[in-house]
């Protein structure tokens, strides 16, 4: 009996599909990756990046206070760095109105101001009842950045004078780091006797210190 060829070609086909259907299951059973839809496969991956806690505090420029010459009145003479946080007001005579010191922190982490001097009223200005004096104040409204408990802050702030001693006074707790809270004034005030010799007194043991919250 003799087979025609489209006989031959349709058993050829049957047969080659029966190959491939054999081998794709042979493959799933195997899990071949890749291979059939449905069996793609995926893993995870992890990103780190540490920031290290830095301190840093810087007095905006100009970092000095320069009241200049001016001539002394009758009994004690006062200037002080014109600060409106307090009323701070005009010099008398001929003496400059420099702003107060501002120190901001530059850091990233909150830090603890504190304030003091190598010199007193009496190795500064010299003389009979000389003052030197210093007093926190805000930058903006209320505490600014100082937000830590106002019982550890200068009781004084914005208010009373305090003598600088080379004792550090806290004047500002937990002082943040953003930007929009991280600046404070520290605004000076001298009182210039009378009997005060002249020339150029200068006072270069300022110090503003700054330890961060642990």
């Amino acid at each position: 009996m003799k087979v025609s060829n489209r006989v031959l070609v349709f058993l050829l086909v049957v047969a080659l599909l029966s190959i491939v259907t054999s081998m794709i299951l042979i493959l799933e059973r195997l899990g071949a990756p890749g291979f059939l839809s449905g069996l793609a496969t995926f893993d995870t991956g992890v990103v780190n990046v540490t920031i290290a806690a830095t301190t840093d505090i810087n007095l905006i420029e100009p970092a000095n206070v320069d009241f200049g010459s001016g001539t002394l009145l009758t009994g004690n003479t006062s200037v002080n760095t014109t600060d409106p946080a307090w009323g701070g007001g005009t010099n008398p005579t001929t003496f400059d109105e420099p702003g107060p010191f501002t120190v901001r922190n530059d850091g990233n982490t909150e830090v603890n101001i504190s304030v003091n001097s190598s010199n007193t009223a009496a190795t500064f200005i010299g003389g009979t009842d000389s003052g030197y004096y210093f007093v926190p104040s805000p930058t903006g409204t209320g505490r600014d950045g100082c937000g830590g408990d106002d019982s550890n802050n200068l009781s004084a702030w914005n208010s009373t004078l305090v003598a600088f001693s080379s004792t550090a006074v806290q004047v500002c707790e937990n002082l943040t780091f953003a930007d929009t809270g991280d600046e404070i004034n520290i605004s000076i005030f001298i009182d210039i006797p009378q009997g005060t010799t002249t020339g150029l007194k200068t006072d270069s043991g300022f110090e503003v210190h700054a330890v961060a919250l642990s």
